[in-house]
């Protein structure tokens, strides 16, 4: 299978937020070189078997059969109730932090005084209930990819550099590495988008690397939004559903993502992303992805209110434990129509109620959605600690799953701030440096392009 070329795709507009300010994250810490045992033992993934080569290069076609190898996809997320130093959210009752997608600004302190989840004693307290919310959006709350450009003149090095690392015999994996690995999203966008050479970046980079280092290019090269929509496809090519990325790639979207998304998918393979979750889910695993994919949510500044929260909390605990059986379709309808503020009032509130929510999925949920609702309620309550354990999960046990530990590291690299409580979360959950963990478990350019990205901040 091959990748998307910048022919007929959605313009890189430049979008996403500026960077954060130098000087805001710790400084990367200096690790053991790449292929090196862990520094801590306790885990069991080992070296990633080798992988063949990835056919070639052309526009996303419709898929008819599975390739048995794919490439991963970024998201945007939004920032979680955070601890180990970070800044925390803003859930409800007072102003909403601003987004954070792509490299935006750390979100303010909010009010103290909601007590924490009874699962999460030590994350600090969100807001109460009760203040009146926002009666619009902040100022200056943009839709993705909203925002100015990268400057030209640095578009143009950049893609001078890629042309020139991979012209001649060999290539130049260290500038690849370098350029791609440290791009934020509007630049590799504006990269992709001015690449002329040799068919497009993508082709480029299929035709001049392999294995897993080319799939984690490849990964970053397409870019934020585009690589979710390759992921979502990649995700119910062939038999079977990979349930993982399907999940990662489709939930917690905002309602401007998720429009972009299908509108993306689309035109790129002909048909709409509701036809084919249709045909590779059933019963109420795939009622409840058509719902998340077509429900209009409330935007992510609009904050909870606590009549409707309290209701919705108990309409889930009428339709899960207080009866025999689960009503899936009430579950389906209160969470995919909430933002991610709401989500975690309804946590709270349930957990404060009726125990803890996540141990009550798990009784009353199996397979594919009790691992979607799991990382939706996770994702509201800590997306920093929720992706942190998605890489270690990643890499432990007996060898590497290398699409899943590509996809997340580029998925969350994306937003600089999420990345940085990511590491933060990672180092305090398992005692060592996320770089660490994957400089034993993976080795040569392809380890070398994963701690590139988890070093930038």
């Amino acid at each position: 299978m091959s990748y998307p070329q910048n022919n007929n795709y959605y313009p890189p507009q430049g979008g996403y937020y500026p960077p954060p300010q130098p000087g805001y994250y710790p400084p990367p810490q200096q690790q053991q070189p790449c292929g090196a045992p862990p520094q801590q033992q306790g885990y069991g993934g080992g070296p990633p078997p080798p992988s063949p080569g990835f056919p070639p290069g052309g526009a996303y076609p419709p898929q008819q059969a599975r390739d048995p190898h794919g490439y991963p996809q970024p998201g945007g997320w939004q920032p979680p109730p955070q601890q180990y130093g970070y800044p925390p959210p803003s859930p409800y009752g007072g102003p909403p932090p601003p987004p954070n997608a792509y490299g935006g600004p750390p979100p303010p302190t909010p009010p103290q005084g909601f007590p924490p989840p009874q699962h999460q004693p030590t994350y600090p307290p969100p807001q109460q209930y009760g203040a009146p919310p926002p009666a619009a959006p902040p100022q200056g709350y943009p839709a993705p990819h909203a925002g100015p450009p990268p400057p030209p003149h640095l578009v143009a090095e950049n893609i001078k550099a890629i042309d020139r690392a991979c012209r001649g015999f060999g290539t130049d994996e260290p500038t690849l590495i370098r350029v791609i690995g440290t791009a934020d999203g509007p630049m590799i966008d504006a990269i992709r988008a001015g690449y002329n050479h040799t068919g497009g970046l993508i082709k480029t980079i299929e035709s001049e690397t392999s294995k897993n280092f080319r799939t984690a290019l490849i990964a970053a090269a397409l870019g934020p939004m585009e690589s979710a929509v390759f992921w979502a496809n990649r995700s119910m090519a062939g038999a079977g559903t990979d349930e993982a990325m399907m999940t990662e790639s489709l939930l917690g979207r905002s309602n401007a993502e998720m429009a972009l998304i299908k509108q993306s998918y689309q035109r790129l393979y002909r048909r709409s992303l509701e036809s084919d979750v249709k045909a590779d889910l059933t019963f109420k695993t795939q009622e409840f992805f058509l719902m998340a994919i077509n429900t209009i949510k409330p935007e992510e500044w609009v904050q909870p209110n606590p009549a409707e929260i309290a209701t919705q909390a108990q309409a889930l605990y009428a339709a899960t434990k207080a009866r025999p059986g689960t009503d899936e379709t009430t579950v389906s309808k209160i969470v995919t129509s909430c933002n991610d503020a709401q989500l975690r009032a309804i946590a709270q509130q349930y957990n404060h109620l009726h125990g803890d929510i996540i141990t009550m999925i798990k009784s009353e949920f199996t397979g594919h959605m009790k691992n979607a609702l799991i990382y939706l309620f996770r994702g509201a309550l800590n997306k920093a600690e929720r992706d942190a354990k998605l890489l270690e999960d990643s890499m432990k046990g007996l060898g590497t799953k290398d699409e899943l530990l590509i996809m997340r590291v580029v998925r969350v690299h994306w937003d600089r701030q999420h990345l940085a409580n990511v590491k933060a979360a990672y180092k305090h959950m398992y005692g060592k440096e996320l770089t660490s963990r994957i400089k034993g478990d993976t080795s040569g350019s392809y380890c070398k392009m994963l701690v590139q990205m988890v070093n930038i901040v």
